[in-house]
């Protein structure tokens, strides 16, 4: 499960390795517009950078995480990781992945996910057919598992774990 195109650049922008969701974005146009934009921010001496490259009609911009990479041999900083993100792709979060990383029980699993859809725990225990005291019960074991504190902090951080398992993938 990749949620990003990776594709490792040279300091001229051009491109050296890439995932298969990076090999997709080279062969479509809007590869044209990351390179530019990548060109001219390493043109003005930008080490990093994060920035959005516009696409055609009424699609979401493009995100673009550009950073430096240093060679483990060499010390040099030759070679650039640029990561895009494209919020038109869906990351399908699979109960099975969030039970190898927390633990969580198949009930805790259905209320993750019905959270990572954006329902309230309201909406979640009519959606599962529980009570809304189910789901608060539910909710405190996810807060403790997961260690954090809010609703808000629990569904970032499900959906980082998830976005780091899909860059190892």
């Amino acid at each position: 499960m990749e949620i990003a195109a990776a594709v490792l650049l040279r300091r001229n922008a051009a491109p050296v390795a890439v995932n298969s969701l990076g090999a997709g974005l080279l062969r479509a146009e809007e590869w044209n517009r990351v390179r530019t934009e990548a060109s001219i921010r390493l043109s003005a001496g930008a080490h990093s950078a994060i920035f959005t490259v516009p696409r055609l009609g009424d699609r979401p911009f493009l995100l673009v995480w550009m950073t430096p990479l240093t060679d483990c041999h060499s010390g040099q900083k030759d070679k650039l990781l640029c990561v895009v993100f494209d919020p038109e792709r869906r990351v399908h979060v699979t109960g099975s992945l969030l039970q190898s990383i927390y633990g969580l029980t198949p009930a805790e699993v259905r209320l993750a996910q019905q959270l990572l859809l954006g329902r309230r725990p309201a909406e979640a225990a009519e959606a599962l057919g529980v009570t809304i005291h189910t789901v608060r019960a539910y909710l405190k074991r996810l807060y403790q598992k997961i260690g954090v504190r809010t609703q808000a902090n629990l569904v970032r951080k499900l959906l980082q774990s998830v976005a780091v398992t899909g860059l190892l993938n």
